[in-house]
């Protein structure tokens, strides 16, 4: 070895003269065997002819190259490395009749301290379902089912208006900037989902009605010819729905639940819900702690972040956003990004190794079920998916062995349950 500072090791590799003599021997007989050269007959050119042909230098590279991988293998297995990106090879001396020696810069696994997860305390959140909760989520999901009815009167809050619109952005003269042709679209005439502007234009219609409404459009739009400008939406109005919710019977329930729900009355129907509610707050109370536990045990171990790695990481973030509308952040936040990203995985893994977290089938097995229960097709039909895909298949592996890690880190950190007053249930 000649040198290490921090996760980079380099290591000067000598192969002996026998062996790249044995190798260059090989190389020309190769290259004999496969060239087509005038004058002579396959595996007949003497080394000279082929040295002109392919030239002297290009054969002692090629020779040396096929030794790499074995040469590459000793000394990441001598030297118990662990990489995390390919080696870079610089060839010192390379001739005939002489050992050949290449110097190999690695980048390896760098070392981590970790924080002592005993000395972590994480609240988890402790909420009680109460008959508020349960009456809000059967409402919304009668709202879910809603059927909507065709009525004769004008619309109202919480109806549904079905209309074209067009959209026209002006300049400041006066002059279309941006136009786009009418299409038809569904509202839903309530505060959660709709703009100010637009539910008010839509309220108190009946169809065949023209409205027009105007929205000012955010400074920051991504596009900023259009930022800080007025976009007007023209509406004509073809249908106004009420939106009848269902009964609450046999025929819902079985909506809702399938052949189960068709079996209960509405007390079994509540607690069902309710049953639900607990699984689903009871899940992001322990996402909650988890979340806070990752973060403490990143933010108390310390490592020295490799290079290549932030590289990559900004490489991806970069790419992400390429994809996405809206505020691109600064250079610096985005490299800030990166680098919390890069120190949460090499911590994460290293708390993997030292509890001795293994994958199994079984693990993979669950992930390939939960995953087809997703999509709603057969597990069999994602596992050959994903088998199929390196890159995927390494993803999901990755994801699998992180969330094992976090629940065994879980086992280590001290909770503490904390009772939070009522309130609604997110949706």
């Amino acid at each position: 070895m000649l040198s290490q500072e921090k996760n980079i090791i380099t290591i000067k590799a000598v192969v002996e003269v026998d062996d790249f003599a044995k190798e260059i021997t090989k190389t020309y007989q190769k290259l004999s065997r496969n060239a087509s050269i005038p004058g002579f007959r396959r595996g007949k050119a003497p080394r000279k002819v082929l040295d002109l042909r392919f030239g002297k230098d290009a054969i002692l590279a090629e020779a040396l190259e096929a030794l790499l991988p074995n040469i590459l293998e000793s000394l990441t297995t001598d030297y118990d490395l662990k990489l995390i990106e390919d080696p870079d090879v610089k060839v010192d001396v390379m001739e005939e009749g002489k050992d050949a020696e290449i110097t190999v810069v690695f980048e390896v696994e760098p070392e981590v301290t970790l924080a002592e997860l005993a000395d972590i305390t994480v609240t988890q959140p402790k909420l009680a379902v109460t008959e508020v909760h349960v009456n809000e989520a059967v409402e919304n999901l009668r709202k879910k089912h809603a059927v909507p009815t065709s009525v004769d009167r004008p619309s109202e809050l919480g109806d549904l208006v079905i209309a074209q619109y067009a959209t026209t952005v002006l300049d400041d003269e006066g002059e279309v900037l941006v136009s786009h042709d009418a299409e038809e679209h569904r509202f839903e005439l309530n505060e959660k989902t709709l703009r100010p502007e637009i539910r008010e234009a839509l309220v108190g219609v009946s169809p065949s009605d023209e409205r027009d409404a105007d929205v000012q459009i955010d400074e920051n739009y991504h596009d900023t010819k259009l930022a800080g400008r007025t976009a007007r939406y023209h509406f004509t109005v073809s249908q106004v729905n009420e939106l009848v919710l269902p009964e609450l019977d046999s025929e819902f329930f079985g909506v809702v639940f399938g052949d189960e729900g068709r079996e209960m009355d509405l007390s079994a129907f509540r607690e069902r819900i309710g049953q639900q509610l607990r699984e689903h707050m009871e899940a992001e109370s322990r996402q909650s702690a988890e979340h806070e536990m990752v973060f403490k045990a990143v933010q108390n171990s310390e490592v020295d972040l490799p290079h290549s790695m932030v590289k990559r990481q900004i490489e991806n973030i970069n790419k992400r956003l390429d994809e996405q509308e809206g505020d691109r952040p600064e250079e610096k936040q985005i490299v800030a990004q990166a680098e919390r990203d890069v120190k949460e995985f090499v911590v994460l893994d290293a708390y993997g190794t030292e509890l001795g977290v293994e994958l199994s089938k079984d693990d993979m097995e669950e992930e390939f079920q939960r995953l087809a229960g997703m999509y709603g097709v057969q597990s069999e039909m994602v596992r050959n998916a994903f088998t199929k895909d390196r890159e995927k298949l390494s993803e999901i592996v990755h994801s699998v062995k992180t969330r094992k890690t976090i629940g065994a880190m879980m086992e280590k950190v001290t909770i503490e349950e904390k009772e939070l007053p009522e309130g609604d249930p997110k949706e």
